[in-house]
């Protein structure tokens, strides 16, 4: 075999194998990867942002009512670039025919090029849905006295402002139920996080994603998708559910209910601390994440969860799993598989792979002795459909050249590929934020 044909033998292999194993390509939409021809290549993603569109009563010998269809577009760009680049000094020893590259060789790149892309496309669970999210909520009360927290509106979303000295919590630190001392401020680890107003255990806010944090009592907000305009924002206001979310309005998505400048008002952080992972709590915790998907009519079908191995061997320990899961005994494990469970494909993910994020900061003391401190990192656990997030890949290119001053040749490939969570499917995701 010529030696400019090694580099297509070889990357065959190493595709091929890495498509096997990792977990990305059974859990990630790629219908549109046949459009990616280079880097900085820009795949235009339709979506339509009405929930579910209208439907109204026919009457025969009256006009029907035309809707309005908003629509709008997500841009997946091919933003990563990796390559290798090793030298062939000794061509006898790595090969003989193309299907004699040497497997370590092979089992090396495809491992990493695995990691790389199974890290990427998981970290986009911070993406998911804002009320989508599992784990310990933060919540400060007000009362009849007091407003801990308030929304005014802007073009864009909205600005949520906390009071982080009042007669609830005496100043900065706030104790929650378990006895953790949260600071009941803000910090930019709390960017992407879910956040909404309530009143007692009786009324709430729909759940609103922070975009921004502008300092420690002030951050920016938006709707769960971004969105700004379409047939389910209200008038006036662009902030889904000021008036109550649906839970408390039987189902309405805007109403004129409880406002959000009156007095008696506090606020919650969604999953703002990891919730514990262990084999008593573990089966509940996927079946709560089952319920957020339900809700969003999510389809049933081609589920996925991807966990660390830890998490799949607390599953294994569960009592109420013993019956429930379905292992697999397969000699070889394809794409991470490892079972399934209440409707959820099973991915086990070592190592890099699973992503983490911060929990909200902690605190101690109050007003001027306050003592800040960075929350414990945490693993995001994601549970989504295969919908939720776009991916394209492109192998763009190998070549094999002369290495300079060496009796030898330089194998070199280039891999293109990126993905995007489209706003409209973040409904289609859920997390599980826990520690094991």
């Amino acid at each position: 075999m010529a030696i400019d044909n090694f580099g297509i033998a070889f990357a065959n292999k190493v595709a091929r194998r890495t498509w096997q194993t990792a977990v990305f390509p059974e859990v990630t939409n790629r219908d549109y990867e046949g459009g990616v021809k280079q880097f900085g290549d820009r795949l235009r993603i339709l979506m339509f942002l009405a929930a579910g569109g209208e439907l109204g009563d026919y009457s025969a010998g009256s006009d029907m009512s035309t809707e309005t269809l908003y629509d709008d577009e997500a841009t997946l760009v091919i933003e990563k670039r990796k390559y290798w680049n090793f030298p062939i000094d000794r061509l006898e020893d790595v090969f003989t025919y193309a299907s004699d590259v040497a497997d370590s060789l092979v089992e090396v790149k495809q491992q990493r090029l695995g990691e790389e892309i199974d890290q990427y496309i998981l970290a986009k669970a911070g993406d998911a849905k804002a009320g989508n999210w599992v784990g310990y909520d933060m919540r400060v009360t007000g009362s009849s006295r007091d407003t801990e927290a308030s929304i005014a509106t802007t073009a864009t979303g909205g600005t949520l402002t906390v009071q982080v000295a009042t007669t609830n919590n005496a100043g900065a630190t706030v104790e929650l139920g378990d006895g953790t001392l949260a600071y009941s401020g803000f910090t930019s680890a709390d960017v992407g996080k879910a956040v909404r107003l309530t009143s007692g255990n009786t009324w709430a806010t729909a759940w609103y994603r922070i975009s921004g944090v502008t300092d420690t009592s002030t951050v920016t907000i938006t709707n769960w998708d971004g969105a700004t305009y379409g047939s389910e924002i209200p008038t006036g206001d662009i902030l889904r559910g000021l008036g109550g979310d649906t839970e408390f309005t039987g189902g309405t998505f805007n109403t004129d209910g409880k406002v959000t400048t009156e007095g008696g008002w506090g606020w919650e952080l969604q999953a703002a601390f990891a919730t514990t992972i262990a084999s008593g709590t573990v089966y509940e915790q996927v079946t709560e994440l089952d319920r957020r998907l339900n809700e969003n009519e999510v389809p049933s079908e081609d589920r996925h969860i991807v966990g660390p191995p830890s998490f799949m061997m607390t599953l294994k320990q569960a009592s109420e799993v013993i019956p429930a899961i379905q292992l697999a005994y397969e000699g070889v494990v394809l794409n991470g598989k490892v079972g399934r469970i209440g409707g959820f494909t099973l991915h086990e993910a070592a190592g890099i792979r699973v992503s983490t994020r911060l929990a909200h900061s902690t605190s101690s003391g109050q007003g001027g002795d306050i003592v800040v401190t960075d929350g414990s990192r945490a693993y995001q656990i994601p549970a989504w459909h295969r919908s939720y997030c776009t991916f394209a890949y492109k192998w763009a290119e190998s070549r094999t050249v002369e290495a300079e001053n060496q009796f030898a040749k330089k194998y070199q490939g280039l891999h293109l590929y990126g993905a995007v969570v489209p706003e409209v499917r973040r409904r289609a995701g859920a997390v599980l934020f826990g520690a094991l």
